[in-house]
């Protein structure tokens, strides 16, 4: 019998989400409530209860509320052109307080009505600031393909979603080129086999995941760091945004 937390999401917690969203309906919403929160947002905190003292040994920095770290079923939708009220999709973090370390590197986990993932993320919020990470590549290039084959075997998938177009570093190994491109990354992995989020064995999943793939959250982190020191990101940040 499982000593975790968790439980599972089950098919009949998302089909009420869909349900919901669809409606998008604040009566509809009042109505199913409570149903909503112990099926879906009460299951996705317990993740964060069950992962805590994983993530704190992964970096002790990291915040560990279980209610901040999961995202709302209704949505803000001032200054949003999407004005549907509700979500049919859920995520949670595992990362620095955003306030005290903004764009800070961080873990996640998200579902989809018919899919869900998780993986490892460093988005900043001026890409230029990305070349301090490609700066500690080439300083450190065996580390860093050290780190990307923890990835590979924690099963995460390299991605980015903006890139150089020019060939910034010329003279780098060709193995390297492919990251020196970039000015985000993430390392994620996807599945539409929803039977593996309906019970306690996805906590060991998440674990054996975020635990093999610790190198690339060190070396990320190490970058992070180091801009700080420089004053390339300040709390301050948090606050312009």
């Amino acid at each position: 019998m499982s000593n975790y937390n968790f439980n599972g999401i089950k098919p009949e917690s998302i089909e009420l989400l869909c349900l919901n969203r669809f409606n998008d309906s604040k009566a509809f919403y009042e109505e199913n409530k409570e149903k909503l929160k112990q099926g879906i947002t009460v299951p996705m905190r317990q993740i964060m209860l069950d992962l805590s003292e994983l993530v704190i040994d992964i970096d002790d920095k990291m915040m560990t509320d279980p209610v901040k770290s999961v995202s709302r079923i209704y949505r803000d939708t001032r200054g949003n052109r999407n004005k549907i009220k509700y979500r049919e999709n859920m995520w949670m973090f595992f990362r620095r307080y955003k306030n005290e370390y903004p764009s800070a590197p961080f873990y996640f986990f998200e579902f989809f009505p018919s899919s869900f993932g998780y993986g490892l993320v460093f988005w900043l919020h001026k890409p230029s600031l990305f070349k301090e990470v490609h700066k500690l590549i080439l300083e450190n290039p065996e580390e860093w393909l050290e780190a990307v084959r923890s990835c590979e075997q924690a099963g995460f998938k390299y991605e980015y979603s903006d890139a150089y177009k020019k060939d910034m570093y010329p003279d780098a190994p060709q193995e390297l080129k492919k990251y020196l491109m970039a000015k985000n990354m993430s390392f994620t992995y996807y599945s539409d086999d929803m039977s593996r989020i309906n019970n306690s064995s996805l906590i060991d999943e998440l674990k054996l995941a975020f635990d093999i793939s610790r190198p690339m959250y060190d070396f990320f982190i190490k970058a992070y760091d180091n801009m700080m020191m420089q004053g390339l990101i300040s709390p301050d940040d948090y606050y312009r945004r």
